[in-house]
Protein backbone atom coordinates (compact mmCIF):
# COMPACT_ATOMS: atom_id res chain seq x y z
CA UNK A 1 0.00 0.00 0.00
CA UNK A 2 1.23 3.45 -0.88
CA UNK A 3 1.86 5.95 1.88
CA UNK A 4 1.76 8.96 -0.47
CA UNK A 5 -0.26 9.99 -3.50
CA UNK A 6 0.59 12.23 -6.41
CA UNK A 7 -1.32 15.53 -6.36
CA UNK A 8 -1.61 17.84 -9.37
CA UNK A 9 -3.48 21.11 -9.69
CA UNK A 10 -3.70 22.18 -13.30
CA UNK A 11 -5.03 25.49 -14.64
CA UNK A 12 -5.09 26.68 -18.25
CA UNK A 13 -1.93 28.69 -17.50
CA UNK A 14 0.24 26.17 -15.65
CA UNK A 15 0.65 23.16 -13.43
CA UNK A 16 0.36 24.81 -10.02
CA UNK A 17 1.16 21.70 -7.94
CA UNK A 18 2.76 18.38 -8.83
CA UNK A 19 3.88 16.72 -5.60
CA UNK A 20 3.60 13.52 -3.60
CA UNK A 21 1.44 14.30 -0.57
CA UNK A 22 -0.02 12.62 2.52
CA UNK A 23 -3.59 14.00 2.51
CA UNK A 24 -5.89 16.36 0.59
CA UNK A 25 -9.01 18.16 1.80
CA UNK A 26 -11.28 19.99 -0.63
CA UNK A 27 -14.79 21.37 -1.12
CA UNK A 28 -16.92 19.46 -3.60
CA UNK A 29 -20.26 20.86 -4.73
CA UNK A 30 -22.02 18.31 -2.52
CA UNK A 31 -19.82 18.68 0.58
CA UNK A 32 -16.31 18.48 1.92
CA UNK A 33 -14.03 15.62 0.92
CA UNK A 34 -10.90 14.18 2.52
CA UNK A 35 -8.52 12.03 0.51
CA UNK A 36 -5.84 9.72 1.88
CA UNK A 37 -3.56 7.34 -0.01
CA UNK A 38 -5.33 4.34 -1.54
CA UNK A 39 -8.65 6.17 -1.82
CA UNK A 40 -11.10 4.56 -4.23
CA UNK A 41 -11.22 5.97 -7.74
CA UNK A 42 -13.59 8.92 -7.71
CA UNK A 43 -14.55 12.05 -9.63
CA UNK A 44 -16.49 15.09 -8.47
CA UNK A 45 -17.14 18.72 -9.33
CA UNK A 46 -15.51 21.23 -7.00
CA UNK A 47 -17.13 24.31 -5.54
CA UNK A 48 -15.42 27.64 -4.97
CA UNK A 49 -13.35 27.16 -1.83
CA UNK A 50 -10.06 26.19 -0.25
CA UNK A 51 -8.19 22.96 -0.92
CA UNK A 52 -5.58 21.98 1.64
CA UNK A 53 -2.88 19.41 1.15
CA UNK A 54 -0.54 17.95 3.76
CA UNK A 55 2.99 16.84 3.09
CA UNK A 56 5.55 15.78 5.68
CA UNK A 57 3.69 17.41 8.61
CA UNK A 58 3.20 20.74 6.82
CA UNK A 59 0.14 22.01 5.01
CA UNK A 60 -0.50 24.40 2.14
CA UNK A 61 -3.77 26.03 1.13
CA UNK A 62 -4.96 26.66 -2.40
CA UNK A 63 -7.84 28.88 -3.44
CA UNK A 64 -9.78 26.85 -6.02
CA UNK A 65 -12.43 28.58 -8.11
CA UNK A 66 -14.40 25.46 -9.00
CA UNK A 67 -13.32 22.68 -11.28
CA UNK A 68 -13.08 18.90 -11.38
CA UNK A 69 -11.29 16.58 -8.93
CA UNK A 70 -10.37 13.09 -10.09
CA UNK A 71 -8.78 10.27 -8.09
CA UNK A 72 -7.30 7.39 -10.05
CA UNK A 73 -4.81 4.86 -8.69
CA UNK A 74 -3.25 7.18 -6.05
CA UNK A 75 -3.15 10.09 -8.48
CA UNK A 76 -5.31 13.07 -7.53
CA UNK A 77 -5.81 15.73 -10.18
CA UNK A 78 -7.69 19.00 -9.94
CA UNK A 79 -8.51 20.82 -13.17
CA UNK A 80 -9.63 24.39 -12.49
CA UNK A 81 -9.93 27.60 -14.47
CA UNK A 82 -8.35 29.49 -11.56
CA UNK A 83 -6.28 28.31 -8.60
CA UNK A 84 -3.78 30.16 -6.41
CA UNK A 85 -1.46 29.12 -3.63
CA UNK A 86 -2.55 30.78 -0.40
CA UNK A 87 1.01 31.92 0.25
CA UNK A 88 1.01 33.86 -3.05
CA UNK A 89 -2.33 35.65 -2.62
CA UNK A 90 -2.27 39.41 -2.04
CA UNK A 91 -4.50 39.60 1.04
CA UNK A 92 -5.13 43.36 0.74
CA UNK A 93 -6.27 42.93 -2.87
CA UNK A 94 -8.53 40.01 -1.92
CA UNK A 95 -10.10 42.05 0.89
CA UNK A 96 -10.72 44.94 -1.51
CA UNK A 97 -12.44 42.56 -3.96
CA UNK A 98 -14.62 41.25 -1.13
CA UNK A 99 -15.64 44.77 -0.15
CA UNK A 100 -16.52 45.64 -3.78
CA UNK A 101 -18.65 42.50 -4.13
CA UNK A 102 -20.44 43.20 -0.84
CA UNK A 103 -21.15 46.77 -1.94
CA UNK A 104 -22.61 45.53 -5.25
CA UNK A 105 -24.83 43.08 -3.40
CA UNK A 106 -26.20 45.87 -1.21
CA UNK A 107 -27.51 47.82 -4.19
CA UNK A 108 -31.27 47.44 -4.37
CA UNK A 109 -31.56 47.96 -8.13
CA UNK A 110 -29.13 45.24 -9.15
CA UNK A 111 -30.23 43.14 -12.12
CA UNK A 112 -30.39 39.39 -11.55
CA UNK A 113 -27.32 38.63 -13.65
CA UNK A 114 -25.29 41.32 -11.92
CA UNK A 115 -26.47 40.01 -8.56
CA UNK A 116 -25.29 36.50 -9.46
CA UNK A 117 -21.94 37.83 -10.67
CA UNK A 118 -21.53 39.78 -7.43
CA UNK A 119 -22.32 36.66 -5.38
CA UNK A 120 -19.73 34.63 -7.29
CA UNK A 121 -17.17 37.44 -6.91
CA UNK A 122 -17.85 37.47 -3.16
CA UNK A 123 -17.37 33.68 -2.89
CA UNK A 124 -14.13 33.91 -4.86
CA UNK A 125 -12.83 36.70 -2.63
CA UNK A 126 -13.76 34.78 0.52
CA UNK A 127 -11.96 31.66 -0.76
CA UNK A 128 -8.85 33.69 -1.58
CA UNK A 129 -8.90 35.42 1.82
CA UNK A 130 -9.37 32.12 3.62
CA UNK A 131 -6.51 30.43 1.73
CA UNK A 132 -4.21 33.40 2.26
CA UNK A 133 -5.10 33.87 5.93
CA UNK A 134 -4.44 30.22 6.74
CA UNK A 135 -1.16 30.28 4.79
CA UNK A 136 0.21 33.46 6.37
CA UNK A 137 -0.11 32.21 9.96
Amino acid sequence: MADKMNFKVITPDKILINEDVDAIYSKAIDGDIGILPNHIDYMTALDIGVTTYEKDNTSENISIIGGILQINNNNVTILSDKAELGSEIDLARANAAKERAEARLKLEEVKDINHQRAQIALLRAIARISAASQSHK
